[in-house]
């Protein structure tokens, strides 16, 4: 077994990534395609399990692949009502706000970003074998013009973490910095410059993300700044329209700045790193189209269709995305000086619509979903103007769920009649079909299976047969023995949507490559074929120059209309794709781990859709270890080179070689094949006392006791770049008899999964944990034979009927704990409270619980920490960290320097004396104890 010490093994990863560099850069220089998207040893569970995150969405409808990451983020708020109001999540922020007017209690300590500044991706880990650098998700760009070498602006919304700019955008490592003061939220829909600013100073920007996540969070309103985004204003008249919704399209007449449009789509409030459904609050405003003409004084809702009603009976409640606005655009196009502008916008599952003026709309364009409930979660209709002459064409792309189709109308400027009867389209071209070889193929279920949460299409201004479309990676073409093209995640086309190239992947050898997940594309000004793109993995921008790549589909074993495919869609891919993510520390951690032997210079944490994440100080650095979605991690108390992670669900690897990309191991068969429920990031930790025993949660809490099997075994059949996997791949097994979620435990709280774990450091046998709907356990022989391990439920009806979001233990008492709670008092008014001070009594089996919540008011707790040293107690927030000291009943901020932001778990060493905390779109920080 490697027994590399810490010194060794940062000394590894250093000669590791220096080799990358130097081939990297090699490389660089040659431009010549290779034969297959996906390099030879790229991650076996990823490539063989790209689908299967829906199962472990218990938000989604029967069959639907909703982006999954988080889709169960939101009940931990609102249980058991369901749902979390606009004034609740106001009032936690004013009670952070009056907590937070406190004197400072941290002795002078102030919060450091940890990083990444740089989220260095290694060759090992992308698609392709070409180091990239990524960030976390970007749902909006604006660009103003000029944008050239000299001077670019822009700026980018990132989901979690607010607004960042550049003005050096066309710089190929642009100096990126923060632009969100004075934002109440970091949850970004929508940027927008006004077109009657001249100078680019004016720009609005809707809090809230329409994409079709649970993380995709309600917002507080429309915000107006004037100098360039150095600071931010709320639109009073927004915040009745807008509240417990997003606002995911924003429109300013260009005829008139007072006129304003925003479309607002569902989302929810809520996030931590624990576990739930999602609902939308009561009375929140009908989605729609709102108007303002008094510059955003007010706003009135102008038009609305049917969208869904909640069903709190519902595991979900069962609303998705109908009659949410995701696109508006005015337009003025063949219309003469005395005519009003014309607005267009489009509306999740029914369809493009057209304002005329004076309250006058119409649908142009009806969508494959009709409007139905049954199609809520996955119709969607987006769109884009591209002015020709005087004709206005507009592209149109547009799904139910079961395919996307892309459509083309040459002269809009007709009577609506001419476009569409309601139903059916007759004066738009279907440019898709499903016959392969057809150009139509191309653009054919081009951002299935989950349109939804990605489905951008843009045109350049001035270029009206330029179009490109981008949404979802087409696995289906990559991960196979002869892949007809490399991913097709976007797509341009020169002839007016008839034929597609695929952007995906660039031709340098081997090539850079796109994230999977595209969210928004936007054009230099005057520069037509330099693309800006928006994803999960952060920003990228094309160069302006393609080259033919078809040669390439020779080698690649095809034939038939697969072979004409290729040919077609690799004939202009792009001379280059730059990563722009260089200084957006963006990331969005769920939790972080520290190396208990060196808890300030070495830790590991699973992020969004960009795996898991290594840090080590000496000399600092950040590279994604591990790639697709990040749970849980886990490492070994006493030999730090073995480590754990995990993707979705109870899927994970183990890795002996502490960091190194390819040392993971798969070793959750046992898991996966129970059946059992699962979180879609399940708890894991690590033994704190014995090496090579780990415990994960599913409705049992399972443990192995040799890191998931022998290491020989495990390189051998299970490593996920060179594992045969003909034998089994670990060997976790449950703890006990019964399920912790089962009747045996009562009919109380009973249901769905465990959702955090914590064993005591100086008592072997003693074992800490709890379930999503409440309950909380402990086990007093942890270390017996595994069906020998028994629980004691320790919470009564006494306690909040909400989710226990955290627990620590105090290492001088392993049966005293404190355990947060997250959601709020006034759904559950006769049990309030959100931090308990929990003692377990052995001998007569019950638990002492005081209620230590004091001033926090009622704010929803997303995860704990305990100092043992001192006896200090850490919380997280959606606002930041707070304090409470010991021997005080009031908290406070835990230090100053922190941003405001949804902070999804703390991580703490006492011996360390260091605490961390993972951020949620604004990567990690530390605070270095007293």
């Amino acid at each position: 077994m490697s027994r590399l010490m810490p010194r060794t093994r940062s000394t590894f990863i250093s000669i590791f990534l220096t080799s990358v560099l130097i081939i990297t850069v090699i490389t660089s220089f040659v431009l010549h395609v290779q034969a297959a998207p996906v390099q030879t040893h790229f991650n076996h569970f990823l490539s063989t399990h790209y689908d299967d995150d829906g199962q472990y969405d218990d938000n989604s409808p029967p069959g639907a692949f909703l982006s999954g990451p988080e889709q169960e983020l939101y009940g931990d708020r609102a249980y058991p009502h369901k749902d979390v109001t606009y004034t609740q999540v106001m009032e936690a922020y004013q009670a952070y706000q009056s907590m937070a007017r406190h004197p400072w209690v941290s002795q002078g300590q102030s919060w450091h970003l940890v990083g990444p500044i740089t989220g260095t991706t290694p060759a090992p880990v992308t698609y392709t074998g070409r180091a990239t650098t990524v960030s976390g998700r970007v749902t909006a760009i604006a660009i103003s013009d000029p944008c050239n070498q000299s001077v670019c602006r822009i700026w980018v919304g990132a989901a979690g973490g607010g607004i960042w700019a550049t003005s050096n955008g066309f710089a190929q490592a642009p100096t990126w910095h923060s632009s969100s003061s004075g934002l109440a939220s970091n949850a970004i829909g929508s940027i927008v410059l006004d077109p009657n600013d001249s100078t680019g100073a004016t720009l609005y920007v809707g809090t809230g993300e329409e994409n079709g996540s649970s993380d995709s969070e309600a917002g507080v309103g429309l915000y107006k700044s004037t100098d360039y985004g150095v600071s931010w204003k709320i639109v009073p008249g927004s915040v009745t329209a807008a509240k417990d919704r997003s606002i995911g399209a924003i429109a300013i007449d260009p005829t008139n700045p007072k006129h304003i449009y925003i479309g607002t789509d569902v989302a929810r409030h809520g996030a931590s790193a624990v576990n739930g459904g999602r609902f939308t609050p009561p009375g929140a405003p009908q989605v729609g189209l709102y108007e303002s003409t008094n510059g955003g004084a007010t706003f009135k809702l102008v038009f609305s269709k049917a969208s869904d009603v909640v069903n709190p009976g519902s595991p979900n409640g069962s609303d998705f995305f109908r009659g949410g606005v995701s696109k508006i655009a005015f337009d003025r196009t063949g219309l003469a000086a005395s005519q009003p502008s014309r607005v267009y916008f489009s509306m999740f599952d029914y369809g493009v619509f057209r304002g005329l003026g004076k309250g006058t709309y119409e649908q142009i364009f009806a969508s494959a979903g009709g409007g139905r409930v049954a199609d809520s979660a996955d119709s969607r209709t987006e769109f884009a103007l591209a002015p020709n002459g005087k004709k206005l064409r507009i592209y149109t792309g547009d799904t139910d769920g079961t395919a996307a189709n892309l459509y083309r109308v040459d002269d809009a400027n007709v009577p609506a009649s001419k476009l569409t009867n309601g139903k059916n389209n007759p004066g738009w071209l279907n440019l898709s079909n499903s016959t392969k070889g057809t150009p139509g193929y191309a653009s054919y279920n081009y951002c299935n299976p989950q349109c939804s949460y990605d489905m951008p299409i843009a045109s350049p201004p001035g270029h009206p047969n330029t179009v490109w479309i981008g949404g979802a990676m087409q696995y289906t073409e990559i991960f196979t023995v002869n892949p007809p093209s490399n991913g097709r995640t976007v797509q341009r086309s020169t002839d007016a949507g008839v034929d597609f190239t695929d952007m995906t992947d660039d031709a340098q050898s081997p090539p850079l490559g796109m994230h999977p997940d595209q969210h928004v594309i936007a054009f230099a000004p005057g520069h037509p074929d330099v693309a800006f793109l928006g994803s999960d993995g952060g920003l990228v921008r094309t160069s302006d120059d393609f080259i033919d790549a078809s040669s390439s589909c020779a080698s690649r074993g095809l034939t038939g209309p697969d072979l004409a495919d290729c040919r077609n869609w690799l004939k202009a891919i792009p001379t280059r794709i730059y990563s722009l993510n260089n200084g957006l520390a963006t990331i969005q951690f769920q939790s972080l781990t520290v190396n208990p032997m060196h808890p300030k210079t070495d830790i590991i944490g699973g992020s969004q859709d960009n795996g898991t994440w290594a840090y080590t100080a000496n000399p600092a650095n950040w590279f994604e270890s591990v790639g697709g979605d990040g749970g849980q991690s886990a490492i070994d108390a006493a030999n730090p080179n073995i480590r754990m992670h995990t993707y979705f669900g109870p899927n994970g690897d183990v890795n002996f070689k502490g960091t190194d990309p390819l040392g993971w191991d798969s070793v959750t068969d046992p898991l996966v094949a129970s059946k059992e429920g699962a979180s879609f990031y399940v708890p894991l930790i690590a033994d704190p006392q014995i090496s090579h025993t780990m415990f994960v949660g599913l409705e049992h809490v399972w443990r192995t006791l040799d890191s998931g099997g022998p290491q020989a075994y495990l390189d051998q059949h299970c490593n996920e770049q060179t594992g045969d996997f003909k034998q089994p791949c670990g060997d976790w097994q449950p703890l006990g008899g019964p399920t912790l979620t089962g009747s045996t435990f009562g009919s109380d709280k009973g249901g769905s999964f465990v959702v955090a774990l914590n064993r005591a450091a100086n008592a072997e046998n003693i074992l800490w944990a709890a379930t999503r709907l409440g309950r909380l356990f402990i086990s007093t022989n942890a270390d017996a034979p595994a069906a020998s391990v028994t629980f004691t439920r320790i919470d009564t009806s006494a306690q909040p009927g909400r989710f226990i979001s955290g627990i620590t233990v105090d290492p001088a008492n392993p049966y005293h704990a404190f355990v947060s709670f997250s959601g709020y008092n006034a759904y559950t008014p006769t049990t309030p409270g959100h931090v308990f001070d929990v003692t377990y009594n052995p001998s007569s089996g019950k638990a002492a619980w005081k209620n230590i919540s004091y001033n926090l008011g009622d704010a929803p707790i997303t995860g704990i920490a305990f100092d043992s040293q001192r006896g200090d107690l850490y919380i997280a927030t959606d606002f930041g960290v707070s304090l409470l000291q010991a021997g005080s009943k009031t908290w406070g901020p835990a230090a100053p320097g922190l941003p405001m932001v949804a902070v999804y778990s703390l991580t703490i060493s006492s011996s360390g004396r260091v605490l961390y905390a993972a951020t949620h779109g604004r990567g990690a920080w530390r605070l270095t104890l007293p």
